[in-house]
């Protein structure tokens, strides 16, 4: 459960950061209860249990709940066997604006962290800072022989990145190489894709 708390961490991070947001313990806190209480409500064998109890009475806890517009939370589903999910995301001030990639994840059909990179890719917009960090997930699977014949998912927040490296389209002129590294990179592996999933799905 330990990434469940530094994934909670680097949110609050980027919304003080990036988006003038203020840091808040006890709304983080909550946040890990409740992400941790949606695993266990998933894998646990009682819908009475403790976990449930506490999931289902979260909101009253939450001294900032009738401020904040709560989140539409989806369960995360682990890859089947053998395969990897590698989840990308980006952050920055601005659009475009000094840029970090980083957040990302992989995980295993048992939902183990594999491996977290973080990395400043400079000013960039928010797709090129996106198409950054696809290409350095793909570059990371396809550098490493222990990953030979796994399949893998890169999971992405952006519909118009997926759309261009799965349908043949380059983006624009500064995008192009990136779109190409990428495509290059998973034809390079035994069986990979990129897909779509919004935020919070990609816990």
């Amino acid at each position: 459960m330990s990434f469940v708390v530094v994934w909670t961490i680097w949110e609050a991070r980027n919304s003080k950061l990036f988006k003038n947001g203020k840091a808040n313990l006890n709304q983080a806190v909550d946040m890990v209860q409740f992400r941790i209480a949606w695993w266990f409500k998933h894998y646990g064998t009682s819908s009475m249990d403790p976990i449930t109890y506490m999931l289902l009475n979260i909101k009253d806890r939450c001294t900032d709940a009738t401020k904040v517009k709560s989140p539409k939370i989806e369960e995360w589903i682990p890859p089947s066997f053998n395969t990897l999910k590698f989840n990308v995301d980006w952050s920055a001030r601005s659009s475009p604006g000094q840029a970090r990639i980083g957040g990302v994840l992989i995980r295993d059909h048992r939902g183990k962290v594999l491996c977290i990179f973080s990395a400043n890719v400079g000013i960039q917009d928010a797709i090129t800072a996106e198409l950054l960090a696809i290409a350095k997930a793909c570059a990371l699977c396809a550098s490493n022989s222990a990953l030979d014949g796994k399949i893998f998912c890169f999971v992405t927040d952006s519909k118009i990145t997926v759309s261009w490296i799965n349908s043949g389209g380059i983006g624009s002129v500064k995008q192009v190489q990136i779109i190409y590294d990428i495509r290059s990179y998973l034809n390079s592996l035994t069986q990979a894709q990129v897909v779509f999933s919004p935020g919070l799905l990609s816990l």
